[in-house]
């Protein structure tokens, strides 16, 4: 059994949950991006590129942090 008598089973599901909860931010920033481009693409009859290049930097952190949970949940989930 693992820490306080839980099994290794419990550990791994904890595991999982909090891996899933620490993507939830990402997603929210990532969601909320994607509705500023929705934005901008419905009403902006051009883009000036840096509009663009300030969108992808700030998704990009983002996305590595949920790349990064989603193999570790991954590997939890397996039981690596």
């Amino acid at each position: 059994m693992g820490a306080g008598g839980r099994s290794a089973r419990q550990d791994e599901a904890a595991r999982l949950q909090e891996l899933l909860h620490r993507m939830e931010p990402q997603l929210r920033l990532l969601e909320g991006a994607v509705a500023v481009l929705r934005a901008l693409w419905e009403t902006a009859d051009s883009l000036e590129p840096i509009v663009l290049a300030s969108l992808a930097r700030l998704a990009e952190e983002p996305v590595d942090q949920l790349t990064t949970c989603w193999q570790e949940a991954l590997d939890a989930a397996r039981g690596r």
